[in-house]
């Protein structure tokens, strides 16, 4: 949050002697001091003429109104900071709004519609138990036909997936696999999660 304030040289024109007078502000953006009737606070520490505040990647004006963040000694609007630094999707690589709704596994964060087995493309609720490798999702029913093939030592063909179950063209297992995908297939095949948690992202 941005704070305005009376600048010390002004407060001391004004008759005002029952504070003790601080050095001259020095603005963090430019450097120079501020001899401004007001000064923009961000944070407890970090002063700037108003007309120095602004966004490091859109060069917004940030102001009292406005919610400010500092990193990496840049300051950037809300929209720009959540954009370049906030939580993302470990599906669709988009960012959060703070009233979303996430779905959790291990450190990874979803939204809730994309929290969806990457085979069968079924949404996976609480209580699903599912199974997370390589970054890929799968429902317990997809993890069960890994598990079914590895022990048979065969690729999965079409002939293996219900006709009634959506899938996905082209997807990964509805394919004869190389030597390299059989290595990640068979790693995936390995383990179920049984917790699906959802939560909030805080800004």
């Amino acid at each position: 949050m941005v704070d305005i304030i009376f600048s010390s040289s002004f407060l001391g024109d004004m008759g005002d002697h029952s504070k003790k007078k601080p050095g001259i502000a020095m603005c963090v953006g430019c450097g120079s001091q501020i001899h401004d009737q007001y000064i923009l606070r961000v944070s407890p520490d970090m002063e700037w003429h108003a007309a120095c505040l602004k966004c490091a990647e859109c060069s917004q004006y940030l102001d009292e109104s406005s919610t400010c963040f500092v990193r990496d000694g840049k300051t950037y609007c809300k929209r720009d900071y959540v954009r370049l630094f906030g939580i993302k999707c470990a599906k669709c690589n988009l960012g959060f709004s703070s009233s979303d709704l996430v779905m959790r596994a291990r450190d990874n964060v979803y939204h809730i519609e994309c929290f969806r087995c990457s085979v069968c493309s079924r949404q996976l609720l609480p209580g699903d138990e599912f199974s997370l490798r390589e970054e890929e999702l799968l429902c317990r029913a997809d993890h069960s036909l890994l598990l079914e093939r590895n022990s048979a030592g065969s690729p999965l063909s079409p002939g293996h997936i219900h006709s009634n179950r959506p899938h996905l063209a082209g997807n990964f297992l509805y394919q004869k696999s190389t030597k390299e995908e059989q290595g990640r297939l068979d790693r995936m095949a390995k383990g179920l999660r049984v917790l699906i948690v959802i939560s909030t992202i805080d800004f």
